[in-house]
This record gives structure tokens, sequence and C-alpha cells, in this order.
């Protein structure tokens, strides 16, 4: 493998553990420069999750903010809203103890419909399977992610910039 990884694995029993790799292929992620920066929300309730995506995003350019659960990303957002700057994409997992991902996509899509949502699971290829999908939910990604294939589809996804909308 070349280029640096990152490394996390989860504090659940062994029967749910799980190992994320996130490997930036050809060089340091603080390297790239952003096509764009964006206000993203990351949800999620492993610590090491939240902090992987919170320094690859920074890394990527972007402007990160993290919550431990559902309930807190939906409060954090709603909080975001009200104080009209609001995030312009969020990413959360799907399993989580208090509010699930798809319920926080649920509830953000039923207030905020315009509001793109990436869903992180490592039970992303079984839902595409089973033809399962979840309300709300705007694009499922595998964990472990590619952080530069995820950081293209984040920019693709977001809404326009202001000055791109208004050009």
């Amino acid at each position: 493998m070349n280029g640096p990884s990152i490394v996390a694995d989860s504090d659940l029993p062994e029967v749910s553990r799980h190992h994320l790799l996130i490997h930036q292929a050809g060089g340091d992620m603080a390297q790239t420069k952003p096509k764009r920066s964006l206000y993203i929300l990351c949800i999620d309730d492993d610590p090491h999750i939240r902090e992987l995506l919170n320094d690859c995003f920074t890394r990527l350019g972007h402007r990160v903010m993290v919550a431990s659960g559902g309930k807190e990303g939906i409060e954090m957002f709603r909080t975001a809203m009200l104080k009209n700057q609001p995030y312009e994409v969020v990413v959360t997992d799907m399993r989580m103890p208090d509010i699930d991902g798809r319920q926080v996509a649920r509830t953000i899509k039923a207030e905020f419909p315009n509001t793109p949502i990436i869903m992180l699971t490592g039970w992303g290829a079984i839902i595409r399977d089973d033809g399962d999908t979840t309300p709300g939910v705007d694009a499922v990604v595998n964990k472990p992610p590619h952080m530069q294939e995820l950081n293209e589809l984040l920019l693709q996804m977001a809404p326009p910039a202001k000055k791109e909308a208004e050009g």
C-alpha cells in the first residue's frame, strides 16, 4: 500500500467489531486543493470514526462539525438553520443507539428536503442487494470509504455555491 493510511477500530464487542481503513493513494491529503469548501455535519456514535471524518474532511478543505449521535446531530442541524448557517451536506452513520441514521435522514428531509444526506454503513452492499431504500438518504457509501471518492460525491451532491447559483 502506498501513501498514508488511517486505521480505526471500534470499541464494540468482537462480534460487531469493524475495522476501518482509509487509504489516500498518491500522497498526503493535506496537499489536496479543494474545488470548493463545504460546511459538513458528520454524525456517528463511534468517536474514532468522528475523528477520522473530521480530520480527513478538514484536510480536504471543508468546514466540519461532528455529532456523537442522531439526536445531537438533528439538534445541531436545526440550530445551524436557525442561525442561517445551514450545513450543505450531512454524512451520517446508519446504526446508532439513540436515533439511527434512517430516522436522522427522515427528520432532516421532512424539515429541509434539499439537504443532501449520505449514509455511511458497513451494510451498504446488503442494502443495495435487497433493494432496501431509505427515504431521505441520497447516497449509501460502504465503510470503509475512500475519502477522495467520498469527497467527490459530497461536491457533486452539495447545492451550488451562492456565487455559482447567482452567476
